[in-house]
């Protein structure tokens, strides 16, 4: 028995992610607080360590009512739904009423999406659209890809993609200006994760 007791206090420090319950036995099976299986493959992947992704494309050439609706994210290869265009506003002079924000000056149209809970970790976010060519006759798929985008639980994480026409999509465009304030209401307060600007994988 001596020899086994300093094994057992080892052994204790376990957590209920479903209660809470503190110090539990690593071997034991179920939470002697609430009962619930401490070894379920869903409960685990429910409480793995989280960060959240606001990815934005900013389009700077003409024609922004020409351009598509949404894009699609994918992370990891999986589909994670539509990024949507929140605004589009035409090139107009210096003396016209201007967006604070830089719609209708530094960029055209706007599209934006917030994802939470992303597992923490480095990822690869790809962005699909796909474009009218031959006045709507055809189209054309692009993608543009971040191979090696880093996410820390809790934290957020921002990329900025921008783009001068269908045949730039996927290439890199340096950007020298200032981060662009959020134009849709799907704001992330607070935000202390990494930002990341263009840096795709060419295709």
């Amino acid at each position: 028995m001596i020899l086994l007791f300093p094994a057992l206090v080892l052994a204790e420090g376990q957590v209920c992610p479903a209660c809470g319950a503190e110090e539990l036995a690593s071997l034991a099976m179920v939470c002697p607080e609430c009962g619930v299986n401490l070894h379920s493959p869903l409960l685990k992947a429910q409480q793995k360590p989280r960060a959240r992704l606001r990815i934005r494309l900013l389009y700077t050439g003409g024609n922004p009512d020409k351009m598509p609706n949404y894009g699609k994210l994918y992370i990891n290869g999986t589909y994670l739904g539509n990024i949507d265009m929140i605004e589009k506003q035409s090139k107009i002079d210096d003396y016209a009423q201007i967006w604070s924000n830089g719609l209708g000056k530094d960029f055209t149209a706007y599209y934006e999406k917030v994802v939470d809970s992303v597992p923490a970790g480095v990822l690869k976010v790809e962005v699909e659209m796909k474009f009218s060519r031959f006045y709507g006759l055809g189209s054309s798929l692009k993608r543009v890809v971040f191979p090696y985008t880093s996410f820390s639980s809790g934290e957020n994480t921002s990329l900025d993609h921008y783009f001068s026409s269908p045949s730039t999509f996927n290439q890199h465009k340096p950007v020298k200006a200032p981060p662009i304030p959020i134009v849709s209401e799907a704001k992330l307060q607070g935000a202390s994760g990494t930002v990341a600007h263009n840096v795709p994988l060419f295709e």
